[in-house]
């Protein structure tokens, strides 16, 4: 994910790319340290990918370790793991990290029809919330402000192999320090921190998964997520083997957090949820996600794949930007220098889209199972309309380039397609492709109930001309002792400054203008706002005895002499 934030970071220092010739002797002080800075790690460790470096506060230890520190390590990835798939970090219990981090997409947003008004395809985030001077997590009393979803204005980059980035994010301002909410650094997360410096961005994000005014000091996050149940929302028969302790527990995220981290030295003891913990949970799940089972890594690539390899090599600039050295070389397990396995220097560069910034670059690892290409998440940049919707495409946006950056002298037919097979089939590693360990996942709420599948019927306009329109993505959360009810419904299109109510029924209507039976509750909202907007300013009463049974809502809203009532939609409490 790609939240917007406002962090100042320290400008980065001028850097140099060495190259490493072809059959060059690789000893093991050679390997200690990535060709670039762009890229971190330690000496490659179970596979021939260098093993995840980590700030001292949070080791990723070796598999030789003691059985001890690497319980505690798997422990903390297995809480990144639920965590990583749980919508209820989300505000509003609609969007998880993996949302847009799809595996089977190879951690890209599969998602379409997502347009930024800067014209790039980003990935649909939250219902924007009125900024009302004060911090309402729950989204009790902020109003809606629009009825469709925010777009992040870059695309999602993949988060598999992206332990190696020293600097994360398309325009690198996460890491390589950890820094606090307040932008300080902190001690023992100096270096080797870009993915918990990371992870704490998205959920606070107005756009992603937060909404305006929200930070992590305010605590509403921690608090949410102390009184919730893990990966309550997902398909429980598609909860993986490795986290289902966490979900059979019957604890709450509050005890399972100090399970895992009540020993730790910097941020041990019995605190439950805090922001320095999610972080280190979420960056050691990350650090399990190395691609290294690829037909390159195992030696099986199809003599037209190496010829692909070799046609990128010799006639394409793409290894001076998708390489560590800039001139990979093959070798029995994928590249003869480890650091050269993702396909990235993990630096920024310009690649001559108008109007866009220079993007990191990003692993060419799993490109086979994208759908959006670049930062800007394909299609036309809307200022030199470039197209790039598959992969002849992509190849042929580098063929037209000028010397020195596309393909020299471009590439025929029969070599197009043999850069092709390279890039789509010899670095996609089938464990990614079939979401097998440790690729594996759950199946999130919003994938069985994609955003508006719950609205049924249709408005109907009043005198004015007004249709109301529905607001009811979110799943209603069933307060528990403690707890905050993080539910509401809200209203868009209606309107200008009228009464408005919801209605809440016990089951449905044929219609065609009423949509709903057996009303149990009907709730004032206020008026709608000047732009039509209205949200219910009291919490949706819900009870533990309604746990799994859906209700119904509608809206009605007064127009002047008469009204007019919105589409119906089903909701189900967890």
């Amino acid at each position: 994910m790609q939240p917007l934030d406002p962090r100042p970071r320290a400008s980065h220092r001028p850097r140099l790319l060495p190259t490493l010739f072809a059959g060059a002797a690789l000893t093991l002080a050679a390997l200690a340290q990535s060709p670039t800075p762009g890229l971190t790690g330690e000496l490659p460790d179970t596979s021939h990918w260098p093993h995840p470096s980590s700030p001292s506060g949070n080791r990723y230890h070796r598999s030789t370790a003691s059985a001890l520190d690497l319980g505690r390590r798997d422990a903390i990835a297995q809480l990144g793991k639920a965590l990583f798939w749980d919508e209820q970090v989300s505000a509003d219990n609609s969007m998880a990290c993996g949302t847009c981090h799809d595996i089977k997409a190879g951690g890209t947003d599969i998602r379409h029809g997502a347009v930024h008004p800067n014209t790039n395809f980003g990935t649909f985030g939250v219902i924007a919330q009125a900024d009302v001077g004060t911090i309402d997590y729950g989204f009790v009393a902020n109003p809606t402000t629009q009825v469709d979803r925010l777009v992040t204005p870059v695309n999602a980059p993949t988060m598999i192999g992206a332990y190696l980035f020293r600097e994360l994010f398309w325009d690198l301002r996460a890491g390589p320090d950890f820094l606090d909410d307040f932008g300080n650094q902190i001690p023992n997360f100096l270096v080797d921190a870009a993915l918990e410096d990371l992870a704490v961005g998205p959920p606070v994000n107005e756009v992603e998964m937060g909404h305006e005014n929200m930070s992590w000091t305010s605590g509403f996050l921690q608090q949410k997520l102390n009184t919730s149940y893990p990966l309550a929302l997902v398909d429980p028969s598609t909860i993986p083997p490795d986290v289902a302790w966490i979900t059979g527990s019957g604890h709450r995220y509050d005890k399972i957090f100090d399970k895992v981290f009540h020993w730790h030295p910097q941020f041990g003891g019995f605190v439950g949820v805090t922001r320095e913990r999610f972080a280190m949970a979420i960056a050691h799940y990350h650090r399990t996600l190395i691609p290294d089972r690829a037909p390159i890594d195992l030696g099986l690539m199809s003599a037209a794949q190496v010829a692909g390899f070799n046609l990128i090599r010799t006639r394409g600039a793409c290894f001076s930007c998708h390489s560590a050295t800039g001139n990979p070389q093959l070798g029995v397990q994928g590249t003869v220098n480890p650091w050269d396995n993702l396909f990235s220097d993990g630096r920024a560069h310009d690649i001559f889209l108008p109007g866009q910034p220079p993007r990191k670059t990003p692993t060419l690892r799993n490109l086979g199972l994208h759908q959006k290409f670049f930062s800007t998440g394909h299609g036309s940049d809307g200022i030199s309309n470039v197209f790039v919707t598959n992969f002849s495409e992509l190849i042929d946006f580098y063929n037209q380039q000028p010397g020195g950056f596309g393909f020299f002298p471009p590439l025929s037919a029969g070599e197009k397609a043999r850069v092709i097979d390279f890039l789509q089939n010899a670095l996609t590693d089938p464990r990614v492709a079939a979401e097998t360990a440790p690729f594996d996942r759950p199946k999130l709420y919003s994938e069985a109930n994609p955003f508006g599948s719950n609205l049924y019927g249709s408005g109907t306009g009043g005198p004015s001309g007004f249709v109301p329109q529905m607001i009811a993505n979110a799943p209603p959360k069933v307060p528990g002792a403690g707890a905050v009810d993080w539910f509401k419904l809200g209203v868009g299109s209606a309107p200008p400054a009228e009464p408005a109510w919801l209605h809440l029924g016990a089951a449905t209507w044929p219609g065609p203008v009423v949509f709903i039976d057996l009303i149990f509750a009907t709730l004032f909202a206020g008026t709608t706002t000047n732009e039509g907007f209205a949200t219910v300013q009291q919490p949706v009463p819900l009870i533990p005895a309604m746990l799994g049974i859906p209700f119904f809502a509608q809206w009605k809203i007064a127009d002047g002499t008469g009204s007019c009532l919105s589409e119906a939609a089903v909701v189900v409490p967890f």
